[in-house]
């Protein structure tokens, strides 16, 4: 009985796992560019780096010996001769193939994922030129309306999305603030990987019986 309850709760946490959302948001305005990851509730911060602390002193790499350098550079040739020997004998599957499915695979992403929020804020200039920022300022809401459309074509569902441009007449300099931020279900991207690996095995095993095919002709003539 007691096994019966813990693979119930193995499977519940598994069903949990994969609706878990993995995500990650970019912005960028006057301070730069961010990118952070998350994994349900738990968020790091990819770019900008944290900077080391003024006490803490690079680690410095040791010194290898001439006997490990030319060890090293043995290892690197024979790497090289098996790359080139590798070459000759060519590749078990085509390049065209990986690129189909590659292409699949990243159509079905973009189907799965969700912006969970789009954001822009446009400031114009208009302090010198206020007719000309405010002509700026329709073509912008103009082109934000079309490209809603497209987005919404080629993602899963856009959850929120906001537009803002406004003008400012006291200055000239023209600021950009944007936030994009996307997730997918686990369970959707383990899906995806499954799919794709699938679908290289079986062209894996086409390119083989093919080569083997090919093989036998040659040497029943």
């Amino acid at each position: 009985m007691t096994g019966w309850i813990v693979f119930g709760v193995i499977v519940l946490l598994l069903i949990l796992l994969m609706l878990v959302r993995l995500g990650a948001e970019v912005t960028y305005g006057a301070e730069g560019l961010r990118v952070r990851v998350r994994l349900g509730q738990i968020r790091l911060t990819l770019i900008p780096k944290k900077e080391k602390k003024k006490g803490e002193k690079p680690k410095r790499k040791k010194e290898r010996s001439s006997k490990e350098k030319a060890d090293k550079g043995k290892k690197a040739e024979a790497k090289k001769e098996a790359e080139s020997e590798q070459k000759k004998g060519g590749l078990p599957i085509y390049l065209t193939d990986l690129i189909k499915l590659a292409a699949d695979a990243a159509g079905r992403l973009l189907k799965k994922l969700r912006i969970d929020r789009l954001e822009m804020e446009y400031v114009l200039g208009g302090k010198t030129d206020p007719a000309g920022a405010a002509i700026r300022y329709g073509s912008i809401y103009a082109g934000g309306g079309g490209i809603l459309p497209l987005l919404e074509n080629t993602f899963y569902r856009i959850k929120k999305r906001e537009l803002r441009v406004w003008i400012d007449f006291e200055s000239d300099e023209t600021l950009v603030w944007i936030r994009l931020a996307l997730s997918i279900r686990i369970g959707q991207l383990l899906a995806i990987a499954l799919r794709l690996g699938w679908a290289f095995l079986r062209a894996y095993r086409k390119k083989q019986q093919e080569g083997n095919e090919h093989g036998t002709e040659k040497s029943d003539q």
